[in-house]
């Protein structure tokens, strides 16, 4: 998909981070727009900031939620009559060491994270068939190419993206479907997923659940501006891995060259 005028796209998680900065660039290249999140502020905060010219909906949706999933999809169709690029991009984070992780936390990270995904592409791949060349876009994460402590939840959700996305993109080309299909693999991006995770405290005070955030922030390089800018030059090429902020590339080549031993390198 090299031209986004008067397309039509579906993000998730477009209240804040990389899916506003995803809907203001898509408005400024003509594309029309459904956008969904869990926070209705965000999304009337994301409208404002885009061009008045371009037809957005918003839609209030737990993407969690496989009937509200399909509700969306209904919605977009009356709303917008075609979907031309999807991009499954809510997701959340958890901070925890599996001894001391919950399951119902874990349950809750892999129903945004994977299921929300998988129920995009459910309720939405029917509707995209019957566009030209349309494109799917399955946000995934670095920690889907390596893993870190504390991350079981996260990596495990972000590794199934990726595996999913892989899956069905093999599926549309033995099935002869001319849909691009993508993963992408964002990696340090400065939006509010880690202030916003859940976390089992391993420190032993606020102060020290602080210092830890800011170690973890320090790595957050790339601009969700720069992040969605990313996405989209990856859509235009019909990459099926598109890498999304600086280092991606590197962490994915080393995550490759030592697929054992690399993560040693990211403990603290």
């Amino acid at each position: 998909m090299k031209d986004f005028n008067n397309k039509v796209a579906v993000i998730t998680g477009a209240g804040s981070g990389i899916g506003r900065a995803l809907a203001i660039q898509l408005s400024t290249q003509g594309c029309h727009l459904a956008l969904a999140d869990i926070n209705r502020a965000g999304l009337d905060e994301t409208k404002t900031l885009l061009r008045s010219d371009v037809t957005v909906s918003l839609h209030c949706v737990d993407v969690a939620n496989w009937q509200a999933m399909q509700l969306f999809a209904s919605d977009v169709v009356s709303q917008h009559g075609q979907v031309n690029l999807l991009i499954n991009n809510a997701g959340v984070a958890l901070g925890a060491l599996f001894k001391d992780a919950s399951l119902e936390d874990m349950r809750w990270v892999m129903d945004i994270n994977y299921w929300g995904v998988v129920y995009g592409c459910k309720a939405f791949g029917p509707i995209m068939a019957q566009s030209e060349r349309g494109c799917i876009v399955n946000v995934s994460s670095v920690f889907g190419l390596f893993t870190v402590p504390t991350q079981t939840a996260y990596c495990s959700s972000k590794f199934a993206v990726r595996g999913f996305t892989d899956a069905l993109r093999h599926e549309a080309e033995f099935l002869g479907k001319d849909m691009h299909i993508a993963c992408a693999f964002p990696s340090g991006i400065k939006t509010s997923i880690a202030k916003n995770a859940r976390r089992t405290a391993v420190e032993q005070s606020p102060e020290e659940a602080e210092e830890a955030l800011a170690k973890t922030e320090a790595w957050f390089w790339t601009t969700a501006d720069e992040a969605a800018s990313d996405i989209l030059t990856g859509v235009r090429k019909r990459k099926v891995r598109i890498k999304v902020g600086k280092g991606s590339n590197v962490m994915d080549y080393l995550s490759r060259l030592l697929p054992v031993k690399f993560s040693l390198f990211l403990r603290p």
